[in-house]
């Protein structure tokens, strides 16, 4: 039973939080269905010389018009709910009966309109709410037969073909061309309004859809911080002895003669491997409060002489830059972008042949827009499909951990950006980082 509720509470919620959504769309159909009726009676009265009830028929509109103007009142709610809509369709409906008591009861052709208002709750209110209203709009037509006010006639105007109101054919000649424009006004209505706000839902449900997929990559992002800064803490003693121990054996070493002369320098290549471990520890510990951190101002050519830095002199010889003419500065935490660009740039080369370049294009109209392109093996469309997903990679095992597109997304997503690719088989792979800095 309690997934059952849990369902039934997620679909309420989905229905309140659409109300915003559908309450401008009712708002504009009553306004539409106000005037519908208006013009209506005065083409009965005018075409048809059928005499009108105008105070109580004013009375209605008016009422109708009053409480569109409290429902428009409604929109500056923070949270509209959806009863506002199924009691402005119930009210919609007793005016409606009162408009056809008023104007021949069961006869006038109008009674369609019922539909209207069904089909909206159909829509944007559920099951429920569709058929209460059908029962409600039923009962109310069938009021109608008992509490009715015939068609009366204006015998003033001359007109002998509807001067006689007893005449049956006149009745039905008038029904018959009633149903015809009640019918076109129906059908634009449920048409127009109908799709409409469909349409508008559907927006929504993908936004909603696209929120929630955000949401799961800030959670995933998140927890990868709290892995790396872990594994930073748990890792920084033990490397912190092995450096001393390194530095205590490179000191003690030119005291003994007969040591082979290659062991200074592995002992070299340990002090910088461990530096580098170091480093790598210290941004995986520091990611996160760097990412969150105020933006700092920095000049593209620096940034991307930190680039290069961090890539290797053999990698950078094979990256061709272009950057604008008149480079602005860039107000972005530097550190976390430096990093996206260094990770997408060595996805670059480790995607392509060793006697390949790799692009990498930067624009500042309007936006920061940089592209890194390459012409290696490329990803298959499945591939694609789930690239930037954290712990997938196309590279061999043992070369990649599958997490440099999924930070570079989630960096994207946090400054308000977007990274996207594009990837042919055998072609190469063009990455685009927007950001809006």
């Amino acid at each position: 039973m309690q997934p059952s509720a849990a369902s039934s509470s997620d679909v309420t919620a989905r229905l309140d939080a659409s109300s915003r959504v559908v309450i401008p769309w009712l708002i504009r159909l009553r306004w539409v269905s106000l005037a519908s009726l208006a013009v209506a009676a005065w083409a009965a009265s005018a075409f048809w010389q059928i005499r009108l009830p105008l105070l109580p028929l004013l009375a209605l509109l008016a009422a109708m018009a009053a409480t569109n103007l409290a429902l428009s009142l409604q929109l500056r709610s923070p949270a509209p709910r959806r009863t506002l809509i199924g009691g402005a369709l119930l009210l919609d409906a007793a005016l409606l009966t009162g408009v056809l008591v008023l104007l021949g009861g069961p006869l006038n052709p109008f009674s369609i309109v019922y539909l209207v208002g069904i089909t909206m709750a159909a829509v944007t209110l559920g099951r429920r709410w569709a058929i209460g209203l059908a029962v409600f709009s039923n009962v109310a037509y069938g009021l109608t037969f008992v509490y009715n006010r015939p068609f009366e006639f204006d015998h003033a105007s001359g007109n002998s073909g509807l001067v006689d109101h007893a005449s049956n054919n006149a009745l039905l000649a008038l029904h018959l061309y009633g149903m015809w424009v009640a019918l076109a006004a129906a059908a634009g209505l449920i048409a127009y309004f109908v799709g409409r706000i469909a349409e508008a839902l559907e927006q929504r449900e993908g936004e909603l859809t696209a929120s929630r997929a955000a949401a799961a990559r800030s959670e995933r992002l998140a927890a990868l911080f709290a892995l790396g800064a872990g594994a930073a803490h748990e890792l920084a003693t033990p490397l912190s002895t092995i450096r001393t121990a390194a530095m205590e054996l490179e000191r003690t070493l030119p005291n003994h003669a007969d040591m082979p002369g290659a062991i200074p320098g592995y002992v070299r290549v340990m002090r910088t491997e461990i530096d580098r471990c170091t480093a790598v520890l210290d941004g995986l510990s520091g990611r996160a409060s760097s990412t969150a951190a105020g933006d700092t101002g920095v000049h593209l050519p620096a940034l991307l002489h930190d680039v290069r830095m961090r890539i290797g002199a053999t990698l950078a010889g094979r990256l061709d830059v272009r950057l604008p003419d008149a480079p602005r500065a860039i107000e972005a935490p530097v550190e976390p972008l430096c990093q996206v660009l260094v990770a997408l740039i060595r996805n670059a080369f480790d995607a392509s042949a060793p006697d390949q370049r790799v692009t990498l294009l930067v624009n500042q109209q309007p936006s920061l827009r940089v592209e890194v392109t390459d012409a290696g093996r490329g990803m298959a469309p499945e591939e694609a499909a789930r690239a930037g997903e954290p712990f997938f990679t196309t590279k061999p095992p043992g070369s990649g951990l599958g997490l440099g597109l999924f930070l570079a997304r989630a960096f994207a997503d946090q400054m308000g950006g977007s990274l996207r690719w594009q990837s042919t088989v055998g072609k190469g792979t063009s990455v685009v980082l927007d950001l809006p800095v």
